[in-house]
């Protein structure tokens, strides 16, 4: 009997759950021949050879069209089928593969709260559904989980699809010039209750709060005239499925969630579809020397953690500690005691009632409390919801590196007047020390950042503030939504094995992706009036990456060689040019943003620094005939990418974080019955290839830092390959910032990662360097620092047994591009002593772990990476976007 009347016999097979689903003897042939790859085996031929066998003794057992196997019953066929053929060892590879996935349904259900999996449940390993249940999916007020991931990922996909629909030719006119009565729509308000579940679209049902933004969306349109139909007309339009194609929209945004392949930032999938309805991870607030307005953005910044948001504030309008205040005749308490308001405030207000915010916390260089700012984080349990940074202007930078005295003054928030001088080579130096002891202050900027920035003109003001990882700078009340694509997905297997990055499909995700966050902006429910206004006049949007240390592994490029650095500019120019060009094309059909004629856009000026700063004829695409597009149809959002934190996110999505290199290949899982360890997926499958793998190479890696360097029985071409962000110099790590930098309109979540050993002079240089390739902000952090938190948990005992160079192409860039005689010496010195330096230097073995820096809610260790702590266990995450 031939397969293909083997199938006409057999065409269903009943699942665990009771579902009947079409029978695919394909499915049998990958499980046997995944039993003959774990015997070192791996047979296509015979494992369809006996797929065959398995289904001719089904039939012989009487299955059939009308009586359909279980998959008990294949799987009971399948394992007598190779003990009979002569294939014991296969049927024990088979039998300990069966146990393992029942084990694995097992607490898949366990993880869920569920008595069967759902298809995404089915397809996202363990590890990705702990994630998923610790922090996304809905509870009921018993803590218990309510829902399944496909729900949740619907209930995010439908609110997106609302997002379209109110843009459909039938009810929309972009001009402008139509009245409707937006109180007929408010009405519906009062009654949502009334409205669960009954409007559907195509299969997919509208829940209330659903519903409610489908109403807010309509009442913002129409408030603009541009609502051709009554808001009770659009009803009768969808239950008469006028609008049932944009289930299509929809299903697209679940499938581009559900492959993995994108995931928006926490917030929208926390919330997307709920009761909250918050959509966005980033917010910044002013802070006045008003104590009416100090209260106000104390009463907002609480709002914003209540709704699953974080917080960036600048304090450096708050007079300095110790001036006198006209009204009361009394003495100001500075910005330091205003942050510890804020503090506690974050400490009392759990975000969402998941986890607490997060703040940045900004002071200018010229402040008069900067030095006191600058120390106050490195004694521990102080401002602990706080990541602090200083911000930096053309005026302090020009008397730190183009001036011999660094004569600099301090001038008082009220009056600008001079309050005292001090030396800008001090207080750097004060900066690069606190950051050497404890992680903190970060620096931004503030020059780069307003260097290209086109809509400094609108606001009449530069900007002056960033949300909580530095990434993302905002205006006072403006808010931004985030997303990540994942890189590592986007390859395609050639003949001979190996992959190639699919570059057209990477176009079609960033133009799909950037109209989701669009959306999100329509169908987001903000917890402030003002930050709905703000968010809406300027639509910024942050599409950004993950997984890129996984793709060039894939890839089998260095991170940090010139090809890796190449294909690293080339995907973040494709980033945003796509993403613009997408944008523009939504401009075309929806109307640009708001105060777009106010900007410099119309003026032909981007806000892309690699356009200007990059020869010509390096571009990838075509800017100049972007830039006259956008002169003529305006553009939907002032800015279209960010690379942000990804720690949850890559999680999810089985992925490296963000641009980062991976922090460790192996590392070990603390257990009670031994050694158990985490690898690295792509490295682990090379290792197999090559015949290495084995648990006491495991336990090597562990024990050198989860990296491959320096170890005799690793080629020297995976060493190169599979690098760790601790076998990167630290002046690569800001390379491979800069190369993205160039291209993305926002900024970067990148740490700077320093050994042990490592100078505060070194901190300094590293400054100093950041500034030069263009970077708006700079995270470094010092293995070993930062309290007692000891944060390359790879092994009990690990030791580095190599030393970290910095790349040729690093060292060119210094002796050939830098000009600036201050920044060169200080660059090339500390870059010198490192060549100089042969002996290998062990870091110190695993310090005791301080309590306060374990992750809050499983206890385990915390890591470092993208400027935020995060747990590799469950997904904890110290910042708000991923």
């Amino acid at each position: 009997m031939d397969k293909s009347q083997i199938e006409s016999t057999i065409n269903e097979i009943r699942k665990r759950s009771g579902a009947v689903t079409a029978f695919n003897q394909n499915k049998i042939s990958n499980a046997i021949f995944k039993a003959l790859a774990a015997t070192s085996k791996a047979d296509r031929v015979l494992a369809d050879h006996l797929a065959n066998k398995v289904v001719q003794k089904l039939v012989e057992q009487g299955f059939t069209n009308s009586r359909a196997p279980s998959v008990e019953d294949i799987q009971d066929i399948v394992e007598s089928t190779l003990i009979d053929s002569g294939n014991s060892d296969i049927a024990k590879a088979y039998i300990v593969y069966r146990h393992e996935r029942r084990k694995l349904r097992d607490e898949k259900m366990k993880v869920l709260n569920a008595k069967s999996l759902d298809s995404v449940s089915k397809e996202f390993d363990l590890n990705c559904l702990r994630v998923l249940a610790s922090r996304y999916l809905f509870r009921n007020n018993k803590n218990e989980i309510t829902e399944s991931p496909t729900q949740m990922f619907e209930r995010v996909a439908i609110l997106v699809g609302i997002g379209d629909i109110l843009y459909d030719a039938q009810v929309f006119d972009k001009s402008g010039n139509i009245s409707q009565s937006t109180d007929e729509a408010r009405s519906y308000l009062e009654k949502l209750d009334n409205f669960d579940y009954k409007f559907k679209i195509g299969d997919y049902f509208l829940n209330k709060w659903h519903f409610r933004s489908l109403i807010n969306h309509y009442v913002t349109l129409a408030s603009k005239g541009q609502m051709k139909v009554s808001f009770k007309d659009l009803l009768t339009l969808i239950a008469a499925k006028k609008f049932d194609s944009y289930a299509d929209k929809i299903t697209e945004y679940f499938d581009l969630m559900t492959a993995q392949d994108f995931l928006p930032n926490s917030p929208t999938m926390m919330n997307a579809g709920g009761r909250l309805g918050q959509l966005s991870a980033c917010f910044v607030l002013g802070m006045p020397d008003d104590m009416e307005q100090i209260m106000k953005s104390t009463s907002d910044a609480a709002l914003i953690f209540k709704s699953g948001g974080g917080v960036g504030i600048n304090y450096s309008d708050l007079r300095e500690e110790g001036d006198i205040v006209a009204s009361t005749s009394g003495v100001a308490s500075g910005p330091v005691s205003f942050m510890n308001i804020i503090n506690t405030v974050t400490e009392v207000v759990k975000q969402g009632g998941k986890r607490r915010g997060a703040n940045m916390g900004i002071i200018e260089a010229w402040h008069p409390d900067v030095e006191k700012f600058i120390t106050n984080k490195t004694e521990p349990g102080v401002l602990e919801n706080f990541n602090v940074s200083v911000g930096i202007w053309e005026d302090f930078w020009n008397a730190l590196v183009n001036t011999e005295d660094g004569k600099y003054m301090l001038r008082s928030p009220r009056d600008r007047k001079p309050v005292k001088e001090i030396n800008a080579h001090q207080l750097i130096d004060l900066i690069a020390l606190s950051a050497w002891k404890s992680a903190e202050p970060g620096l931004i900027f503030f020059d780069q950042i307003n260097k290209y920035n086109v809509f400094a003109k609108a606001r009449q003001a530069p900007l002056r503030a960033t949300n909580p990882c530095g990434e993302q700078s905002l205006y006072p009340y403006e808010s931004c939504n985030l997303g990540s694509i994942n890189l590592v997905n986007l390859v395609k297997r050639q003949a001979d094995g190996e992959y190639e990055f699919d570059w057209q499909r990477y176009e079609e995700t960033i133009r799909k992706t950037t109209r989701f966050l669009d959306n999100i902006i329509d169908v987001n429910h903000y917890p402030v009036k003002e930050i709905d206004i703000a968010s809406k006049d300027s639509r910024r949007i942050g599409l950004g990456v993950m997984g890129v240390a996984d793709l060039l592994y894939k890839l089998k490029i260095p991170y940090n060689s010139k090809e890796g650095y190449d294909l690293q500019s080339k995907l973040s120019e494709a980033l945003t040019y796509y993403s613009m060009e997408e944008s523009v094309a939504l401009a075309k059909s929806r109307g640009e943003f708001p105060l777009c004629s106010k900007t410099e856009y119309p003026e032909g000026k981007i806000p892309i620094a690699g356009y200007y700063e990059k020869p010509k004829e390096s571009h990838c695409y075509e800017w100049d005939a972007l830039i006259e597009k956008i002169k003529k149809h305006g553009i939907r959002n002032v800015l279209t990418t960010t690379v942000a934190p990804t720690g949850t996110l890559s999680m999810i999505a089985d992925c490296s974080n963000g641009m980062e290199p991976a922090f460790a290949l192996v590392f070990e899982k603390r257990v009670t019955v031994g050694r158990f360890f985490y690898t690295n997926k792509i490295v682990e499958e090379v290792l197999k290839e090559h015949g290495l793998y084995s648990d006491e190479l495991l336990a090597k890696i562990a024990d050198n830092y989860g990296s491959l360097k320096g170890i005799p029985e690793i080629p020297q071409w995976m060493q190169d390959v599979y690098v760790t962000a601790m076998d990167i110099h630290w002046a690569d790590h800001l390379m491979a910032q800069g190369v993205w930098q160039d291209w993305i309109g926002n900024a970067i979540a990148k740490t700077i990662n320093m050994p042990y050993d490592v100078t505060a002079e070194d901190v300094k240089s590293a400054y100093l360097l950041a500034h030069e390739l263009g970077l708006k902000g700079i995270t470094v952090y010092r293995d070993g620092s930062r309290h007692k938190q000891v944060l390359h948990m790879t092994s009990e005992n690990a030791q580095k047994s190599f030393e970290v160079r910095p790349s040729e192409h690093v060292t060119k860039y210094v002796t050939t591009m830098i000009s600036n005689p201050y920044i060169k010496s200080h660059v090339h010195d500390s870059l010198e002593l490192k060549f100089h330096d042969e002996e290998i230097t062990s870091e110190p073995t695993r310090q005791e772990v301080d309590e306060d820096r374990l992750c809050p809610t499983c206890k385990n260790n915390l890591v470092f990476v993208e400027g935020c702590s995060i747990c590799i266990e469950c997904g904890y995450s110290g910042c708000t976007s991923g």
